[in-house]
C-alpha cells in the first residue's frame, strides 16, 4: 500500500497499486459485455468452426485523458510474447454450478466440500487434455517452455498469436512521438471448436513490455516469465534476533480513545475545537470492540493466510514484541509459518512490505488469537502488472490448501484488466469456494475512485463475484473498549496554516480518503446481491445493465481511527505506528471469520451468500449516516512532506466518502454493513 504508480513518463498502462497510495487515475468504459455473474466472450470474436473465449481487450487501450497510449497500429509480428493458455478441466460449468451450491446457506450442498485431490480428480486437468493443447500451439510454431495443472506457459510472436486466436494485436506508444513500447489485442479471440472445451481463457497477449527484436528479419521470441508453480516453505535466519529500538519522538495531540481530547481550530461553522484523532487503538481496544475478549472462539483449529509481494525476515519476532509490549501472547510455535514460491528470492531480492505485512499479519493475531497464519508470498514480478504473481500465490493455497481464510490488499484499476484476467481469477476461486477457502479483498482507500472529477473506478480482484471486498468505517471506540458509534469511513480534509491561525484551504477541503466503492465495469451482478443492492446502484441510475456493485461488509479502516502495529524498519530499528485503511479492514474481517468458523465447526468458504443473509441481525449491523450537521470534526497530524520529522495538522470532516454516500441498508460505503460484537458469536446459534 505505500508503493506509488510509476510517474506518468514511464507508464502508459495503470500500475498496481497497494490502496493507501495516491489517487487511482480514471477508468476506461467497459471493453467486453458481461453476463449474469460472469465474464462474457466478445461478440464477433466466434464462428461456427470456432468458438470465442473471454475478451483479451484491456481498458488502458481507451482510458480517457492525456495518459492514453498512442495507437500505432498493427504490432510489428515478430514482437515476442509471453503467454498462459489457461486449461478448462473436466467440467468448466459444472464446477461454477458446484461452487455455488458449497457457498449457499438454503442449499443441501452447503459446506460440503472436496479436498484438493478430490477437486483434481473430478474438476482439473488431465494430461490428455495438456498434451491436446500443447501440439495445437505448437502447430503454429509456439514453444510451451513450462506446463502445471492450470495452464501451459507459452513463447510465441505476435503473428503466431493472432493466427492461432484468430485476433488483431496493435502496438501502443506510450507518449506521441515515441515508438510503440506495448502491445494489445483490439479484437475478440476464439480458438478452433474442437478445442473450445479445452482451453478456458489466454493472459498475456496485452503485453507491457513485448521482446523487440534487434534485427527484425531474426526474430527472438521473449523467454516466457512463468514456472511451474511450485512450494517453498522457510523460516528464514535471523527472524528471531531482536532489532534495536526507536527513541521516541515529539507527537502531536491524540486521544487513547475515541473523544478524550479536544483541541482549538479557527473557526468553522460556528466550532473552535475538534476531536483529536486516536493516537492508535491497542489490540485490548480492538479485541474488546469486536467482541473476542471473552470469547471461547478464539480462531483454534482454523489457518488464515496474507498474500503479499515481499517479505520481512523479522515479522515473527516484530508480532512476538509487538504483543507482549502490550502484555499479550505473541504467537506460539508453529502457529506462525511462511510459503514461498520457487522464484520469490530471485525476483524480490529480499524486498520488504512494510508496513502493509505488519498491519495484516497483527491484525489477524488481534481478532483470531489462536488462528494459525501463513504468509504467501507472490513473486515480486511486475509481468500482467503483478497480477499473475499474485494469481499464482493464490493458486498455492487452493492447490495445497494452505488456509481456511485469505485477505490481500494487492488491486488493480479495473481498467488494467480485461474479461480474460477475470476469468482465470475466477477459475482458482472457484476452486477455491469447492474446498471451502474464502477470499477477502481490500475495496480500496480512494472513494469512488475518481481523479479530479474524472469517472470513478473500482479495483480488481476485490470487484471479482466469487471475492469479498472489504470496506472501511470510522469506529469509534470509548473509554471503557465500548463501541459508542461508527460511520461510513470518508472525509474532506483542510489543511491549517503553520501558525494554526486558519486554513490553507478553505473547509471542508478536498476529499482526503476513504473506503472504496462502486460499480464494477467489468462484471455483471452476483445473485447475492440481487434484490439487496439499490437498482439506482447496480444500474448507475437505470442507464445500463445491473453490475457488481463494491464492497461487501466493513470494519474499521479510518486512519482518525486506526490502531496500533510494530515492525522493525529496513534500518534495523524496530518501532510502533499507527495502522488503517481497508487493507487492515480485510484482515479483521478474514480474522472474524476463522473465529466464526470455530464457533460454526466448519470453514465459511465463499462467505458472501451467508454474510448477505446475515444483514440487518446482531451479526453485521446497518451503518447509519450521521444526522444533519452532527458528522464529527477531526483534528489529524500527518508527516510534513516538506520538513522531515513535522507534521502538517488537517481538519477533516467526516461521512463524506468522494461521490459515495452511507444510507440505509445497502450503500457503496460500507456494502451491508459493518461486522460488530456478536458477529462471531451469532454463528454459534445457528
Amino acid at each position: 500500500m505505500p508503493h506509488q504508480s510509476l510517474p506518468p513518463a514511464e507508464s502508459a498502462r495503470p500500475a498496481p497499486r497497494r490502496l493507501r497510495a495516491g489517487r487511482l487515475a480514471a477508468t476506461a468504459a467497459a471493453v467486453a459485455l458481461v453476463v449474469t455473474g460472469a465474464v462474457a466472450p466478445a461478440a464477433g470474436a466466434a464462428s461456427a468452426a470456432r468458438t470465442a473465449l473471454a475478451s483479451a481487450i484491456p481498458g488502458w487501450i481507451t482510458a480517457p485523458g492525456p495518459m492514453k497510449p498512442v495507437d500505432t497500429g498493427a504490432a510489428p509480428g515478430t514482437w515476442g510474447l509471453s503467454l498462459r493458455v489457461y486449461l478448462a478441466g473436466q467440467d468448466p460449468v459444472g464446477l461454477g454450478k458446484a461452487a455455488q451450491r458449497a457457498a449457499d446457506p438454503a442449499d443441501p450442498d452447503y459446506a460440503h466440500y472436496l479436498t484438493p485431490a478430490q477437486f483434481a480428480q473430478r474438476y482439473g486437468s488431465t494430461p490428455a487434455q495438456t498434451a491436446k493443447v500443447s501440439d495445437w500451439l505448437g502447430s503454429f510454431g509456439m514453444h510451451v517452455t513450462s506446463a502445471n495443472a492450470h495452464f501451459l506457459a507459452v513463447s510465441a510472436t505476435v503473428d503466431q498469436a493472432q493466427r492461432a486466436f484468430a485476433t488483431t494485436i496493435h502496438g501502443y506508444a506510450r507518449q506521441a512521438g515515441q515508438p510503440a513500447a506495448l502491445a494489445a489485442p483490439v479484437s475478440g479471440i476464439s480458438v478452433p471448436a474442437a478445442l473450445g472445451h479445452e482451453i478456458s481463457t489466454v493472459l498475456g497477449l496485452d503485453d507491457t513490455n513485448p521482446a523487440i527484436p534487434d534485427d527484425p528479419a531474426a526474430p527472438v521470441p521473449k523467454a516466457a516469465r512463468t514456472t511451474p508453480l511450485g512450494t517453498a516453505v522457510s523460516k528464514r535466519a535471523g527472524a528471531n534476533a531482536a532489532p534495536t529500538a526507536a527513541a521516541p519522538a515529539a507527537a502531536p495531540p491524540c486521544s487513547t480513545w475515541w473523544g478524550q481530547s479536544t483541541s482549538p481550530i479557527p473557526p468553522v461553522d460556528g466550532r473552535t475545537t475538534a476531536i483529536d484523532q486516536v493516537c492508535g487503538y491497542t489490540p485490548q481496544q480492538l479485541r474488546a470492540a469486536y467482541g473476542v475478549t471473552k470469547s471461547p472462539y478464539t480462531g483454534k483449529g482454523r489457518t488464515v493466510a496474507v498474500v503479499l509481494d515481499g517479505a520481512l525476515p523479522t515479522m515473527e519476532a516484530d508480532a512476538d514484541r509487538f504483543f507482549a509490549a502490550h502484555g499479550l501472547a505473541g504467537f506460539a510455535p508453529g502457529q506462525y509459518s511462511e510459503n514461498f514460491g520457487p522464484n520469490f528470492a530471485a525476483t524480490c531480492r529480499g524486498a520488504s512490505d512494510a508496513p502493509e505485512e505488519p498491519l495484516d499479519v497483527e491484525s489477524l493475531h488481534i481478532a483470531a488469537p489462536d488462528a494459525k497464519v501463513v504468509y504467501v508470498g507472490a513473486d515480486c514480478d511486475t509481468g500482467a502488472g503483478g497480477s499473475t504473481a499474485f494469481l499464482d500465490a493464490h493458486t498455492r493455497i487452493v492447490d495445497q490448501h494452505l488456509a481456511d481464510v485469505v485477505t490481500d490488499s494487492f488491486p488493480t484499476r479495473e481498467d488494467s484488466d480485461s474479461p480474460a484476467t477475470v476469468a482465470a481469477w475466477d477459475q482458482m476461486f472457484q476452486q477455491g469456494a469447492l474446498e471451502g477457502i474464502g477470499f477477502n479483498y481490500a475495496s480500496g482507500d480512494e472513494g469512488d475512485g475518481s481523479d479530479d472529477g474524472g469517472p470513478g473506478l473500482v479495483v480488481f480482484p476485490a470487484s471479482d463475484q466469487w471475492a469479498t471486498a472489504v470496506g472501511g468505517t470510522t469506529l469509534e471506540i470509548d473509554r471503557n473498549g465500548k463501541v459508542a458509534g461508527e460511520l461510513g469511513w470518508g472525509a474532506r480534509a483542510a489543511q491549517l496554516n503553520p501558525q494554526g491561525t486558519g486554513y490553507l484551504t478553505p473547509p471542508p477541503g478536498q476529499f482526503f480518503m476513504g473506503s472504496g466503492g462502486g460499480r464494477s465495469n467489468l462484471i455483471s451482478q452476483p445473485w447475492y446481491q440481487k434484490s439487496v443492492v439499490p437498482a439506482a446502484l447496480a444500474t448507475a441510475g437505470g442507464t445500463s445493465l445491473a453490475h457488481r456493485e463494491l464492497p461487501d461488509v466493513s470494519a474499521d479502516g479510518d486512519r482518525a481511527t486506526g490502531w496500533l502495529i510494530g515492525f522493525t524498519t529496513p534500518g534495523g530499528v524496530y518501532h510502533e505506528e499507527l495502522g488503517a485503511g481497508t487493507s487492515g479492514s480485510s484482515p479483521l474481517i478474514t480474522a472474524l471469520e476463522a473465529d466464526a468458523a470455530q464457533a460454526a465447526g466448519h470453514a465459511l468458504g465463499f462467505a458472501n451468500p451467508l454474510l448477505y443473509k446475515l444483514r440487518n441481525t446482531p451479526a453485521i449491523h446497518d451503518v447509519l449516516p450521521a444526522p444533519a450537521g452532527r458528522a464529527p470534526s477531526v483534528l489529524m497530524f500527518l508527516p510534513s512532506w516538506q520538513t522531515p520529522g513535522a507534521f502538517d495538522s488537517y481538519l477533516c470532516q467526516f461521512d463524506q466518502d468522494s461521490t459515495l454516500r452511507t444510507t440505509p441498508g445497502y450503500d457503496a460505503v460500507t456494502g451491508i454493513g459493518a461486522a460488530g460484537p456478536e458477529f462471531v458469536r451469532s454463528f454459534a446459534r445457528h
